[in-house]
């Protein structure tokens, strides 16, 4: 994905994110999975949630 193409995405999930409200868990919850069953690679998909996990201690730190 080219970084314009990125950035456009990111600004529609951020607005997605918004519009589902109290039910943006859920929401991301249910895009992720979405998104996990389009790869055919199920060791790619739990490295990512992995990273995503390590990704979040990080930033849990680095946030005041």
């Amino acid at each position: 994905m080219q970084a314009h193409e990125l950035d456009t995405t990111y600004s529609a999930l951020a607005q997605a994110v918004h519009k589902a409200g109290a039910r943006s868990e859920l929401f991301l919850a249910m895009l992720s999975l979405k998104l996990i069953s389009q790869t055919e690679d199920a060791a790619l998909a739990q490295q990512n949630i992995q990273s995503v996990l390590q990704d979040l201690q990080i930033h849990e730190k680095t946030t005041p």
